[in-house]
């Protein structure tokens, strides 16, 4: 597989931008994890729900899909980013304009900023997407994962624009719509439609890649995306237009065979991996794909039971179990990487250079990895049960987790190596 690092890709200081700023808002995401409680026993949409899902979401998980995106593209595509300017201007706005609809949502009086930073936040990621559209416009050759990663922006800019209109109709009562179905709509879009079809895009270029895996059949990965384009297009549309619940039902079907298919892709991946030593890395691996599993029972639990403990408990897997440890894992290998590559590779023959598993504190690492798992399980069943004390608790177990993997990026960032 080829480097993460190319001459075409963008400079590590705009990377980094975006990694620093998804961990912090990481870690205010685990401070406002703690208000969410009281709203789990009542009504699914609720505004310190949404203060922590887009702090949680916007903030952390997209912020780390930008950053890896202006690293990948110029690598999958072969091509250079079409402007680094434009992701500058964008990584401002979009760090403003969220800590503006934060705001917004936590602190009711000041509902007016949902609306104006969330217009902020819309177009920043307006030129999020105009930058990678112009960026695939010189695409010569597509591929499996190209496919994925245009699919996704697409959905993407449907679904910020579902997003910024429900944000004027709550400040200002503008059109007459269901917001509880456009609601959906935009959540379905944002997670389903990008962050899934991300996530399964780069799985097919790092996974191999760390884990040494080669010969592999991908035929249920091709067969995943024609899946989860339909299911997502289709879950949108019916929500939107009102249509009858069978369409959408089979819509959301349609988009778990698409997962199910992309967790059969990874099996197969590991199976004929090369490299089977089972660190930090495929521990975090291991319990995202199980964690999704455990999403996806839930969220069938949900539609057959139409409780919303279930709808909850498969919010706090896929998020935390799947997302959380997926881009935690990741991050302790490309982090390193970058930040090797920049400033140790230019003394390569001179000097002693750090191999990249010392820019990782292992411990710390395995403490991180094994501390969100008990945290995510427990968190779930404190959910499911329902027990407050068990969820305050996994609570603090989720914030400790989050704090090691500062540690570690702040320890990745100024490991100085041996003179």
């Amino acid at each position: 597989m080829r480097s993460l690092a190319t001459e075409m890709a963008p400079p590590f200081a705009l990377v980094a931008h975006f990694f620093i700023a998804a961990v912090i808002f990481l870690l205010l995401s685990t401070v406002a994890l703690f208000e969410v409680y009281p709203d789990l026993s009542g009504y699914g949409i609720s505004f310190s729900l949404a203060s922590f899902a887009h702090l949680y979401l916007l903030g952390f998980v997209m912020m780390v899909i930008f950053g890896a995106m202006y690293q990948l593209l110029p690598v999958v595509l072969e091509i250079p980013l079409f402007s680094k300017d434009f992701a500058y201007v964008q990584f401002y706005a979009y760090v403003i304009g969220l800590s503006m609809m934060v705001t917004g949502f936590r602190y009711l009086e000041w509902h007016l900023l949902i609306a104006y930073g969330g217009f902020l936040t819309y177009m920043s990621i307006a030129i999020f997407c105009a930058n990678v559209f112009l960026t695939f416009y010189r695409l010569e050759k597509n591929s499996i994962v190209s496919s994925y990663l245009l699919m996704g922006t697409v959905f993407l800019a449907v679904a910020v624009t579902l997003g910024i209109l429900l944000g004027f109709v709550l400040a200002h009562g503008m059109l007459s719509i269901d917001i509880d179905a456009w609601v959906k709509a935009h959540v379905i879009g944002t997670l389903f439609g990008f962050v899934m079809m991300i996530v399964m895009g780069v799985s097919m270029v790092l996974i191999p890649m760390f884990s040494l895996a080669h010969g592999f059949k991908d035929r249920y990965i091709h067969a995943a995306l024609f899946l989860h384009g339909i299911g997502v297009s289709v879950a949108i549309l019916a929500l939107v237009a009102a249509l009858p619940a069978v369409v959408f039902y089979a819509g959301i079907g349609s988009v778990l065979i698409s997962m199910g298919l992309y967790l059969f892709q990874m099996g197969i991946i590991f199976s004929v991996r090369v490299r089977k030593q089972n660190d930090y890395w495929v521990k975090n691996l291991f319990f995202s794909f199980l964690s999704l599993l455990g999403a996806m029972v839930m969220l069938l639990l949900f539609f057959i039971e139409t409780q919303e403990r279930y709808l909850f408990a498969a919010a706090e897997l896929f998020f935390f179990g799947f997302l959380l440890a997926f881009i935690v894992g990741h991050l302790y290998k490309i982090l390193p990487f970058l930040i090797w590559y920049k400033t140790f590779s230019p003394l390569v023959g001179k000097q002693k250079v750090p191999l990249l598993h010392q820019m990782v504190h292992t411990k710390s690492a395995d403490i991180q990895a094994f501390l969100l798992f008990i945290s995510v399980v427990c968190l779930s069943i404190a959910t499911l049960l329902p027990l407050q004390v068990l969820f305050y608790g996994a609570s603090l177990g989720v914030m400790s987790s989050v704090v090691l993997v500062a540690f570690n990026v702040v320890y990745a960032f100024t490991y100085k190596g041996e003179n």
